[in-house]
């Protein structure tokens, strides 16, 4: 295999791995947020 085809593959799978972690990342900064909010109710709520 040509050693800039190998780079660009290996460019590309990083790429989409670095992509989809930071979509996980977001989603848990989000859940984090509504899990708070929810606590915020929940606390209001009974007192």
């Amino acid at each position: 295999m040509n050693n800039l085809l190998l780079f660009i593959v290996g460019f590309l799978v990083s790429s989409v791995v670095m992509l989809a972690i930071g979509i996980l990342v977001y989603a848990a900064i989000l859940d984090g947020r509504y899990e708070r909010e929810q606590q915020d109710v929940r606390a209001s709520e009974s007192s």
